[in-house]
């Protein structure tokens, strides 16, 4: 989390420090903007990823479970309602 802030901190400070030197804002300042939310995403993100749960069964879909589409038959347009198109 300490090292989100601080990363967030020094993107903006960079940023600034780069329109300050260069009297406009260039492809660097740029850049460390829109690396800002990133790092701030990292700084509010409170669950640990070292302690990650990867013990968890993944679930499995089973062959027959899965269905085909090429059995299936295109429905008749007429049944369900759906006007032919006059030229």
């Amino acid at each position: 989390m300490v090292i989100g802030w601080l990363a967030f901190f020094l993107l903006i400070f960079f940023s600034i420090f780069s329109f300050f030197q260069s009297g406009s804002i260039t492809v660097e300042a740029w850049i460390s903007l829109l690396l800002s939310p990133a790092a701030l995403a990292f700084a509010l993100n409170r669950s640990k990823w070292w302690e990650s749960d990867t013990n968890r069964p993944s679930s499995i879909l089973e062959e027959e479970s899965m269905e085909t589409v090429a059995n299936k038959e295109v429905p008749n347009p007429e049944e369900d309602g759906f006007d032919i198109p006059v030229m």
